[in-house]
């Protein structure tokens, strides 16, 4: 509970620009006229932290927080330098969750409060200050053929225990002067993942004592110089084998026992859906959406051991 709390509020995140936009090339590069359609291209990408305790999922303490970036190809920036009345860029982000906090880039745009609804909210960029940024950055990195600007972050309301974590744990620790045994539980959760694949899934844990042999199954990998024990899964989803759960187990030699049970860490990825389901889309003309790329990854996501359940 102790590490989920100390995560970082999204009010201390500052926004920032880059200048690519990773896994995706974005809207093209190339010069635009001044009487073209602007390409933009959008980028969701959210944080899921989660805090396992034992079997009792209503204990689980889950944040989620997101970004989303608009992508500007590097041929705008003279396009809004020499129209002294571009036009206007405003956009939507639909909400189909509830969110907690959203916090704008208030440098760069500015809410429409009269257009804005309870599941949805509209914003204009400040379009001086969106050609004054964009000519900074491109002075700064003259090559760069785009430039990604944080412009929204937000919190999203997630439900009790849980049910917003698209990866159930819970790990069960035997440990013996001259062995441990270890299990850990995992089950795919299809409405915390809203349907979507997890992949690049990796586990990993500390186990002290002086480990001199390990037997795993599935098959894993130890380290001895930090003392872990981590396996690789395959992808995971609805349709996988056990609905998407199953067990790693491990059974390790011990010279100095007993083990002192340990945190299991675990990361993953998501392509293609958020887990908020937070959408964008352009409001009014002049600009056009090249691209909405959405992800969601681990940030801090653990699970505790059950010490007093019955390991088997």
């Amino acid at each position: 509970m102790a590490r989920v709390d100390s995560i970082s509020s999204i009010n201390n995140e500052p926004f920032k620009t880059t200048s690519s936009l990773t896994s995706s090339r974005g809207p093209s590069p190339l010069t635009v006229g001044m009487s073209d359609t602007l390409p933009l291209a959008v980028a969701f990408t959210e944080i899921v932290h989660a805090y396992f305790k034992g079997a009792d999922e209503t204990k689980c303490k889950v944040r989620i927080y997101g970004d989303m970036q608009v992508s500007f190809p590097a041929g705008i920036v003279q396009v809004l330098a020499n129209n002294p009345n571009p036009a206007t860029l405003s956009f939507r982000v639909r909400l189909n969750s509830p969110l907690e906090t959203i916090i704008p880039n208030q440098q760069l745009i500015s809410q429409d409060v009269e257009t804005s609804t309870e599941d949805s909210r509209c914003y204009t960029f400040q379009m001086t200050a969106l050609r004054d940024h964009l000519r900074r950055q491109a002075e700064g990195n003259p090559t760069a053929p785009f430039f990604n600007v944080d412009i929204l972050k937000y919190q999203v309301k997630t439900l009790p225990g849980a049910s917003s974590c698209p990866l159930h744990l819970l790990a069960h620790w035997k440990c013996e002067e001259k062995t441990t045994n270890l299990r850990v539980d995992y089950k795919y959760n299809s409405q915390g993942a809203q349907l979507s694949t997890l992949v690049n899934i990796a586990l990993g844990v500390t186990v002290d004592g002086g480990v001199t042999s390990m037997q795993a199954m599935p098959t894993a990998a130890w380290v001895s110089e930090t003392q872990r024990v981590s396996w690789k899964l395959t992808d995971l989803n609805q349709h996988s084998e056990g609905n998407g759960s199953g067990a790693l187990r491990a059974k390790f030699e011990l010279n100095n026992g007993p083990s002192s049970p340990s945190s299991v860490t675990v990361q993953f990825l998501g392509e293609g859906r958020t887990l908020s389901g937070t959408d964008f889309e352009l409001v009014g003309g002049g600009y056009r959406l090249s691209l909405v790329r959405k992800r969601f990854a681990t940030g801090k996501y653990y699970c505790d051991p059950d010490v007093d359940a019955k390991f088997s």
